[in-house]
């Protein structure tokens, strides 16, 4: 039954994205062909807005990541902070409004110049995906302790040996969830990559959400159908790269 929910509405997708004519009530389109992907093909900005959601996307990734680990292991041995008080820190982003956040962000960016580059949208994309990124961080560094870290310093090893050899095939799992998430999240950023990258950057949600709203249900579909195959490709690469630096513990 779960299978059967996940794949009806990529089955929809796919059918939308084939059908030159689909009318009420036919359960299935009345005609196929490829008119939709050449439209799609021949969009100016379909591979800009491919390559810039990759790249966005990625980098936003390195980004997060760069902050949310060393943040995360101070606050995960941290004993000053509630809790509570650390996890409300943390939801912060979602409590707060975004179309606030990204209006009042853009304020600021346009004084320093920001606005309209990939440099603003990358940290504005990281203001929203830094959350996700500390939560399973946060854990991951939780779960693992400090009881391996401090056994292999007794023993002599170097910070970058336990490094190598303990912390990073230890904690590789979540930061490949939380690498992957984060790519997720920043690939289907509508706002901050509108209001911050003014229409000067485009992306596949800037295509893909006006010919949902104005009932182009076909070149949405398709729109949505590439969307995903970038997931994928982003969160396997990510997975590979990250899950893949095994040493240590698996030998």
């Amino acid at each position: 039954m779960a299978c059967f929910l996940v794949a009806l509405p990529l089955v929809v997708l796919l059918l939308w994205t084939v059908a030159t004519q689909w009318l009420y009530p036919a359960l299935v389109p009345q005609q196929f062909g490829g008119k939709v992907l050449g439209q799609m093909l021949q969009e100016p900005n379909f591979w800009p807005a491919v390559l810039n959601s990759f790249v966005i996307a990625l980098a936003t990734t390195v980004v997060t990541l760069l902050i949310a680990m060393p943040a995360a292991k101070v606050l995960a041995t941290q004993h000053f902070m509630s809790q509570r008080l650390l996890t409300f820190m943390i939801y912060l982003p979602f409590i707060l409004p975004a179309i606030a956040i990204v209006t009042s962000t853009q304020m600021l960016f346009i004084q320093w110049h920001l606005t309209g580059t990939f440099t603003g949208i990358i940290l504005s994309h990281t203001y929203f995906t830094l959350p996700y990124a500390m939560q399973i961080i946060l854990e991951s560094y939780r779960k693992m302790g400090q009881g391996y870290a401090l056994t292999a310093k007794s023993l002599g090893a170097k910070p970058w040996q336990i490094l190598r050899t303990i912390t990073w095939p230890l904690m590789a799992p979540g930061i490949a969830t939380a690498a992957g998430l984060t790519f997720i999240v920043s690939l289907s950023q509508y706002l901050p990559t509108f209001f911050i990258g003014g229409g000067k950057i485009m992306t596949l949600p800037l295509i893909l959400l006006p010919y949902a709203n104005n009932g182009r249900f076909g070149l949405a579909s398709a729109y949505s159908v590439v969307f995903l195959l970038v997931t994928m490709i982003g969160v396997l690469l990510l997975k590979q790269l990250i899950g893949g630096w095994h040493h240590g513990l698996r030998n």
